[in-house]
């Protein structure tokens, strides 16, 4: 996983319980992957099967996911069963191309817990204050100059009027494709080599200061670099 935003929040914890090393090594993490009939997949290929969902989540329906889970017992022969603590469905968003990004911060303000990079995604998991998640939108825009690739994260709030301090978690999923052939196309036209990795990316947003004040602009800065096989 490279990190757009340095935290600890995806590091998977070892947990060692009873007596035998060989059958008693459990993990819990936090993973980005797809689900699909029971059966999780990573972003780095790890398959986990499903087995405790207390939560009653949907794991059958296939589609990309943001999972907190705690593993059983590993076997020898390296199966990892699951048990499923929570899951986020990943919201993708394509972002559109610009000529400018606006100056001042602008729309509703969100707090960025993590951004990453894994399979050709800029991933990114998010909360804002609101009482329901389907009155808010976020979408995003990019432009491609001298520093890399800006990414705009746009949150717009204005249908959720009512008094409400719930914190709504998010997890987005932006494709690399498009900021990649921008970025290629950029390279070139200043005389550099096409795929002049890595990227630079450049992540903004609007958020609240500690304080409740004035909206202001944050910007994390990052760098892609495309797997090998590409």
């Amino acid at each position: 996983m490279k990190r757009l935003i340095p935290s600890i929040l995806l590091s998977v914890l070892l947990l060692v319980t009873g007596c035998s090393m060989e059958d008693s090594v459990t993990y819990s993490g936090m993973e980005a992957g797809t689900m699909d009939a029971g059966v999780f997949t990573s972003d780095s290929n790890t398959k986990m099967t499903v087995v405790g969902n207390d939560g009653n989540f949907d794991v059958r329906t296939a589609r990309r996911v943001f999972i907190y889970f705690v593993t059983r017992p590993i076997t020898e022969t390296g199966h990892i069963d699951i048990d499923l603590l929570g899951l986020l469905e990943a919201g993708i968003v394509l972002p559109d191309a610009v000529e400018s990004l606006p100056e001042d911060p602008d729309g509703s303000p969100i707090q960025i817990t993590e951004a990453w990079f894994s399979a050709d995604y800029l991933n990114i998991l998010l909360s804002f204050p609101g009482t329901d998640a389907s009155l808010h939108s976020l979408t995003s825009s990019y432009t491609t100059g001298e520093e890399g690739v800006t990414v705009r994260l746009h949150h717009d709030a204005s249908t959720d009027t009512a008094e409400g301090d719930k914190a709504i978690t998010a997890f987005l999923s932006i494709p690399i494709g498009d900021l990649r052939l921008s970025y290629d196309d950029y390279a070139r036209s200043q005389g550099k080599k096409q795929g002049d990795y890595p990227m630079p990316v450049i992540l903004q947003w609007s958020a609240r200061t500690l304080e409740g004040g004035p909206l202001s602009l944050y910007e994390k800065k990052g760098s892609y670099t495309p797997p090998t096989s590409n």
